[in-house]
């Protein structure tokens, strides 16, 4: 990489050579690199990349495919970044694929359990804004999620402004075969944070067992702000927590 050095500052490409402004306000000169596509897609030196190519495709596909799955989630916490964390989630468990070959790996052949504790929050995660333990009971016709009954302000770190609170169990159903998904959403009412005791809250959904549909079941937390009798959603959303807590 060289710098230019003249009076004359360049911005653009001639020939080989591309020249552009970094950050530090220095004018770089740097040649025109890199392998050709034709020998990446044919030259079995690079075997390891395009199968690597391959993989990485498969998994941006399939953590867009479970966000879409997700959008109720989207909707109510979203701490930023979410597709990036989601490839990355699933990127590892398509990596415990144990049967396909190297670079046809696919996600929902590989430990999708690793998917539960997965957070959508990077900056409000689950057990730090919800300060007491939740069952989880699944059985083969259902997941049913139990908060026990509480002291809202003492057991829930909420955001400033916030008076209201709500949980909702969302069951995501994907079948990655055929590109289909569908949700079900189960949710609370909205309960007062400045009450002495909360009673204890109960979220069930089914469990349809569909040939080929995989469920993720995730719990969110949601707050508000009252004005006037009338709820309002907040417009930071990131510190509305959601854990996936159940896959089958």
């Amino acid at each position: 990489m060289a710098k230019q050095s003249s009076l004359i500052k360049l911005e653009g490409t001639i020939g080989d050579l591309s020249f552009y402004k970094n950050r530090n306000g220095n004018y770089i000169a740097r040649r025109k690199g890199g392998v050709s596509r034709e020998r990446l897609l044919n030259d079995p030196r690079y075997q390891r990349t395009r199968e690597n190519m391959q993989e990485f495709s498969q998994a941006a596909s399939a953590a867009k495919f479970l966000k879409n799955a997700f959008r109720e989630i989207e909707l109510r916490s979203n701490g930023g970044k979410l597709h990036n964390r989601l490839y990355s989630a699933v990127n590892k468990v398509l990596k415990t694929d144990p049967v396909s070959p190297r670079g046809e790996r696919r996600f929902e052949l590989g430990d999708i359990q690793m998917m539960r504790g997965f957070e959508f929050s990077e900056s409000a995660v689950f057990g730090e804004i919800l300060k007491k333990q939740f069952e989880v009971l699944e059985d083969e016709s259902s997941v049913t999620v139990t908060i026990e009954e509480m002291a809202p302000s003492k057991y829930l770190i909420s955001p400033k402004r916030s008076s209201h609170y709500r949980f909702s169990l969302i069951r995501a159903a994907v079948n990655f075969e055929e590109q289909t998904f569908h949700s079900e959403i189960q949710s609370s009412e909205f309960l007062p944070l400045k009450v002495t005791s909360a009673p204890a809250e109960v979220l069930t959904l089914p469990i349809p067992n569909q040939a080929n549909e995989n469920y993720f079941f995730a719990l969110s937390l949601e707050f508000v702000e009252e004005l006037n009798g009338q709820q309002y959603e907040r417009r930071d959303i990131s510190q509305n927590p959601a854990v996936i807590v159940a896959v089958v």
